[in-house]
């Protein structure tokens, strides 16, 4: 339902404009002068201002001029209502930022088309931002993503070599010749210690080996997007293991459940932006379930649900509370913009689940009792 405030100093016309947009189902907020229009809008923000020019203190021009100068409310559309016909007053009218302008007496099926035209005018704006800024996310991500891609294709050459030079290292400490170090305390533990640092080495540089190939697989899978079968609990675990060695605190712990047991989680869809969906949500219980920092865990977990499956992000802190929870997937509202927060994540987040993916996404929030994530996905997901 669209909010419009009505700023007026005659109750005759706030009378009728009241009788003729609440019978439309808006909602009406009310303010009978430019001064007290300004304090109204500290509580409300209307989706459109119906703004007289004529009266006392301030009047409509300098209202919607103080206005305009706002950046938290200057994108609110503006009608002007008035008398004033002079092409002058009407030029000022648009130079100071209204969308239209009615003339006083109005007839109701004009003013009522205007609203709605300027209403549904002023949503296809906000849409319009709202894919700009999400492509831009979007390219965002893949841009780092294929830089990550290609530094871990760089490193495997190194680590190859690093692991062959400790393999020679541990092959050697065996060889007859070395054999001879054991006669002596000190030839034992040296020749121990060769053992040892080879070992060291070849385990480090598998673990740094396979979180090179965790990298390049969600990396590429996040450039090219590709629709393909992949085992759905490997994406998923995967995705953990990026985000556990990349997250900028590691004071988060994460646990992944595969409720599937041994029963192969076999997944036609698009890897890449599954991985950006759980990369996004992980993020967001870090720094909204136990933001400064605190430390905290988190629950992932897969299970089958009916035909398809269920994939749940769930922590255990600071939760959101039940005016914000109808919010969330809204394009721009967040709580953390202090802390950087765009308002975008969660929004994109819901248009990659539902509308790229054919899944479900919902809610489950309660203030210190932390937040979980639902996320349905199809076994087989659509071409986009």
């Amino acid at each position: 339902m669209s909010r419009l405030l009505i700023v007026d100093d005659e109750p005759a016309n706030i009378q009728a404009l009241n009788g003729i947009l609440r019978e439309q189902g808006y909602a009406i907020s009310v303010a009978t002068s430019g001064l007290q229009a300004l304090k109204v809008l500290n509580s409300i923000r209307p989706d459109l201002i119906l703004l007289d020019v004529v009266m006392p203190e301030l009047d409509g021009f300098e209202t919607s001029e103080r206005l305009k100068h706002s950046a938290e409310w200057r994108d609110i559309p503006i009608i002007f209502l008035t008398a004033k016909a002079a092409p002058r007053d009407i030029v000022r009218g648009f130079e100071l930022g209204a969308v239209d302008y009615v003339a006083k007496p109005f007839h109701a099926h004009e003013l009522l088309a205007r609203v709605k035209t300027h209403l549904a005018m002023d949503r296809l704006r906000r849409e319009n931002e709202r894919l700009v800024r999400a492509e831009s996310e979007l390219a965002r991500h893949r841009s780092v993503a294929e830089m990550v891609a290609g530094v871990a294709h760089e490193l495997n050459t190194p680590l190859g070599i690093i692991n062959t030079a400790a393999g020679l290292l541990t092959k050697w400490a065996g060889e007859p010749a070395l054999e001879a170090l054991k006669v002596t305390p000190e030839g034992k533990m040296l020749l121990d210690d060769l053992l040892d640092a080879g070992k060291l080495i070849t385990r480090n540089a598998s673990r740094a080996h396979k979180l090179v190939q965790d990298f390049k697989k969600v990396s590429v899978h996040q450039i090219t997007d590709i629709r393909e079968q992949a085992d759905l609990a490997e994406v998923v675990r995967d995705t953990v293991h990026l985000f556990q060695v990349s997250a900028p605190r590691q004071s988060l712990q994460i646990e992944v459940i595969n409720g599937l047991g041994e029963q192969p989680a076999s997944w036609v869809g698009y890897p890449g932006s599954l991985s950006q969906v759980l990369l996004n949500l992980l993020s967001n219980a870090q720094a909204y379930g136990y933001p400064d920092g605190q430390p905290g865990k988190v629950e992932v977990r897969l299970d089958r649900d009916g035909e398809g499956y269920c994939l749940s992000v769930r922590d255990f802190g600071k939760g959101i509370s039940a005016e914000h929870l109808p919010r969330v997937f809204d394009p721009f509202f967040t709580t953390g913009r202090a802390r950087g927060g765009s308002g975008l994540g969660m929004s994109i987040v819901h248009t990659i689940v539902t509308a790229h993916m054919q899944g479900t996404i919902r809610l489950q929030s309660s203030p210190g009792e932390g937040t979980t994530v639902l996320i349905g996905l199809p076994q087989i997901v659509p071409e986009s």
